[in-house]
């Protein structure tokens, strides 16, 4: 297993059982090699599955037809946020790309255990990339290398609403989609985007969560800096109470409007704050998911 996929099982472990299973959408039903039964051939079944020579065996009339295990395999689109917002830290004080990383990578070990196919659009405002659905380890782990590189790199501004609608666009075929990223600003355009993917697929959201700009508990007296406008923000002990209250007012309205906005939207969604969190939020989404159909 590769260095992306073994740092994801560092955090998230080997038990997949129950994870991400259930569900409306995005279901791949196949069968597999595994022999379940032989049965009377009936008018409908597919020819290619009588069994001739158990036929002639029974000694009777009948024909006799070879049922296989069913199997269902989720068709999985993550789409990840790669633009500035992912370089800033999480209340862990990990950088955020690298708890997006981790989070795509666990979701991938659940997948590897179903075999189910992964795929991923992960951009920024520019525009957006498209990794196209496939199974397997190493498929898993290049794509996970391939955000890691470009999320590591020069980047344009965030705008997930942007990979959202690239996503509306292209992906006609129902599919789980798993969308990865910080919180963002509720707008039309994010609105419109959504609208239109919650009406054909199924939708869920892992929210990696901001460290506070001010008076979180990493920080010093120090000042901060935020990754989206460049520009310095000044730290506690300069503002004063009075601005930091102020801040966590604003920040507690945002985070209201942005559960609103997406539960109004049939959105599932948790937040995430650091890599050690990440089995217990998957668990806990897998089971709302699970009971959604």
């Amino acid at each position: 297993m590769g260095r992306h996929l073994n740092r994801a099982k560092s955090h998230f472990g080997t038990d997949t059982r129950g994870l991400l299973e259930g569900g409306r959408y995005a279901l791949l039903h196949t069968r597999s090699l595994e022999l379940d039964e032989l049965r009377p051939y009936v008018p409908g079944d597919d020819v290619r599955d009588i069994d001739w020579k158990a036929s002639a065996r029974s000694g009777n009339s009948d024909v006799l037809i070879r049922k296989f295990v069913s199997e269902k395999h989720h068709k999985i689109l993550l789409v990840a946020d790669s633009g500035r917002n992912v370089s800033a830290l999480a209340p862990s004080a990990e950088v955020k790309r690298d708890i997006i990383a981790n989070v795509m990578g666990a979701i991938g070990l659940i997948a590897l255990r179903r075999s189910d196919e992964v795929g991923l659009v992960y951009g920024d405002a520019r525009g957006s990339v498209l990794i196209r659905s496939r199974r397997g380890e190493t498929h898993l782990e290049s794509l996970l290398d391939r955000y890691s590189h470009h999320s590591g790199g020069p980047s344009g501004a965030s705008d997930i609403a942007a990979q959202l609608e690239y996503v509306a666009h292209a992906h006609r075929t129902r599919l789980l989609l798993i969308v990865v990223s910080d919180e963002p600003d509720v707008t039309p355009e994010l609105e419109r985007a959504l609208q239109q993917l919650t009406r054909r697929h199924e939708v869920l959201w892992l929210l990696i969560s901001d460290m506070p700009a001010i008076g979180g508990e990493q920080q010093d007296d120090a000042d901060g800096f935020d990754v989206a406008t460049g520009r310095f923000v000044l730290s506690e002990a300069v503002l004063g109470p009075r601005v930091l209250a102020a801040y966590r007012a604003a920040e507690a309205r945002r985070t209201a409007n942005l559960d609103s906005f997406l539960t109004a939207n049939r959105v599932r969604f948790t937040r995430i704050g650091a890599s050690t969190e990440i089995r217990t939020k998957l668990v806990e989404i897998s089971e709302v998911y699970r009971h959604a159909g």
